[in-house]
């Protein structure tokens, strides 16, 4: 879908352990080139954002792409007849998130909706948006004057002193990469989910750009520094050569990263409307503690964009630089340095975090430097190689412990943003919250017998600093499951275990702290045994007062037997004491008459049937 603010692109996530830091002497490099002006046109809004709504076609005629989230333990299976009949194409499985993308023919897309909505198995429905890159082509000429003075305002320089980065694995989701010039040696394979191969080039440009923010080789004579220039881009190409991707490939490219080793993922790119599928591969990348930064957008108003507007997304948005760039209108308030093109936060909806320069010098695919390339797409990368610093400085940081520190580390600069300016240097002396999580009890207790499957859910679990990331639970020493979502509770298949089993609920906040929670509960998937010993024999006449003796066993205890009359039961016991019932409260031709026991674990046996008449 086409979206009415302009185009956001992804930057990729880095994977990867940080070395230990070396401390080097930092050297600018001179960059002597001009960048051509181009003009910005931001006309057609209102159209494309309607076009979104159908998937981006044109035509009304033209198919509907869409994305179906499944509920636990439900696939496209359970669907797999309704989307046959209504002629639906699948086009790729989101396994990490279980859900599918699927194109419809436009006729059909409103019932089949509808239905699918309707379905138990079924917990979301929407279109798969299309999102476009972030970056602002303004209508005046920049020249460049052979520096970088962005990353000054952002005291990067200072922030060298400590670290120019280690192999930190920044992964840039975007149009793809092209390994020219300064980014010679510092991309890793990837992978392109727009044509489904191993080549993620750039046949854009963007993603280039991006990651030469992020990760130019600097101290090497030529070119141009990056922010974090011993950091390692990953590149995930899911945009275009238009600048467009869908969400689902997107949030695919996401949980591909998370997978291949990336720490940090910067996503230049965006649009309005909420999609699910992305929020679910922001929050698998959230609890593999994984920081997601995006940009904000170029709309110049306070209309959300996603990624950026999610919960635990480092969003970022652009500040104006005066008088090098008087023709932003923010320039004529030397005071106000908001760029006139940035999304930003209203007076009661807060969610751009932090701001950085938003005209920058960058290389192209082609190993051009250009300076003063406008856009939130160039602000975001630059927040994004200060998380590679901070990473390699702090390589036990969690992915919410750069974001705290460098939100917490920013310099204010009024209420459009929530925390200001980034400031690298400030940000390197920031901690992290040490509090692990709380729990006060888990449900079975503790030599608790149970069968089945087994639901366990912890008492009072919280987390004062961070807030809780994942909880996973072990059996003996072995993986059984794990959540990042509320209401925090795990199920275990016991089926086939008898005897002790040890338990591990682990909780994890976002910051890396930890609690464990053991205790251990006895499996018991074997029935008690259960007999009639005295009763007048089947097929009898009975009259009057009836009697009937039985006896049981289980291995960890009987709860209770249970006399059972005509498929109803009529007299619980928890001992052996006899059953008995009057005849002639029942019918005079049939007279149907079990015993049934249960163990305290709650499997349970019957008796076969007496029959009796009177």
């Amino acid at each position: 879908m086409h979206f009415a603010d302009g185009p956001l692109r992804f930057v990729r996530h880095i994977n990867g352990e940080a070395r230990a830091f070396m401390q080097l002497t930092k050297r600018r490099i001179i960059v002597g080139l001009i960048s051509t002006a181009v003009v910005a046109s931001l006309t057609g809004a209102a159209t494309w954002a309607n076009a979104a709504e159908t998937g981006g076609s044109s035509g009304t005629a033209a198919p509907v792409r869409l994305i179906v989230g499944y509920k636990a333990g439900s696939g496209p299976a359970t669907t797999t007849q309704k989307l046959s009949a209504a002629g639906a194409r699948a086009q790729q499985n989101l396994d990490q998130l279980n859900a599918t993308t699927l194109q419809v023919p436009k006729a059909a897309s409103a019932s089949l909706i509808a239905s699918l909505r309707s379905d138990p198995n079924v917990a979301y429905v929407e279109v798969d948006r299309v999102r476009k890159i972030a970056e602002v082509t303004p209508n005046d000429p920049f020249y460049a004057e052979g520096h970088q003075p962005e990353l000054n305002e952002v005291n990067v320089p200072a922030a060298w002193d400590t670290t120019t980065g280690s192999a930190v694995r920044i992964a840039v989701i975007d149009t793809g990469v092209t390994a020219v010039g300064d980014l010679t040696g510092a991309v890793l394979p990837g992978y392109d989910f727009v044509n489904n191969d191993s080549n993620p080039a750039d046949d854009e440009g963007h993603g280039t750009m991006v990651s030469s923010l992020i990760a130019a080789r600097g101290n090497n004579g030529q070119g141009m520094a990056g922010v974090c220039w011993a950091c390692q881009i990953l590149p995930v190409k899911a945009l275009d050569s238009n600048g467009d991707g869908y969400d689902s490939t997107i949030a695919k490219a996401i949980t591909w990263s998370v997978q291949n080793g990336a720490k940090i993922i910067n996503m230049s790119l965006g649009g309005t409307g909420y999609s699910q599928v992305l929020a679910d591969a922001v929050a698998y990348a959230n609890a593999s503690s994984v920081l997601v930064v995006a940009a904000a957008g170029n709309g110049g108003n306070t209309t959300r964009n996603y990624p950026a507007a999610y919960s635990d997304v480092l969003a970022v948005g652009a500040t104006a630089r005066c008088p090098e760039f008087a023709s932003d209108p923010a320039c004529t308030n030397k005071t106000n340095e908001k760029a006139s093109f940035t999304s930003y936060n209203s007076g009661t909806d807060k969610w751009v975090d932090v701001a950085a320069p938003g005209w920058d010098a960058v290389m192209d695919k082609n190993g051009n430097y250009n300076t003063g390339e406008p856009g939130t797409s160039f602000s975001a990368p630059i927040v994004t190689g200060i998380a590679g610093l901070l990473k390699s400085a702090k390589p036990n940081f969690t992915g919410w412990s750069l974001l705290s520190a460098i939100q917490s580390s920013a310099t204010p600069i009024g209420s459009w943003v929530t925390y200001g300016k980034v400031n690298a240097t400030n940000a390197l002396t920031k901690g992290t919250e040490t509090t692990p999580p709380t729990i006060a009890g888990l449900s079975p207790l503790q030599n608790a017998k149970v069968r089945g499957t087994v639901t366990f859910t912890p008492s009072k679990l919280a987390d004062v600093g961070s807030g809780v990331r994942l909880i996973t639970l072990w059996v003996d020493g072995v993986f059984k499951a794990g959540t990042y979502k509320a209401p925090w509770t795990l199920k275990w298949n016991s089926a086939g275990r008898n005897g002790p089993a040890k338990v591990s609920f682990r909780v994890f906040d976002k910051a890396g702290n930890q609690r464990y929670y053991d205790r251990t509960v006895i499996a018991d998937n074997t029935a008690p045994t259960v007999k009639i010993t005295k009763a007048p024999k089947n097929k009898a006449k009975i009259s009057g007062t009836v009697k009937i003796s039985y006896t049981g066993s289980d291995k960890y205890g009987i709860k209770n037997y249970q006399l059972i009359i005509n498929g109803k039961v009529v007299q619980t016991h928890t001992n052996t004491a006899a059953f008995s019932f009057v005849a002639s409260k029942y019918p005079k031709s049939s007279i149907r008459v079990q015993v049934r026991a249960y163990d305290v674990a709650g499997n349970a046996r019957i008796t076969s049937v007496l029959t009796y008449h009177r």
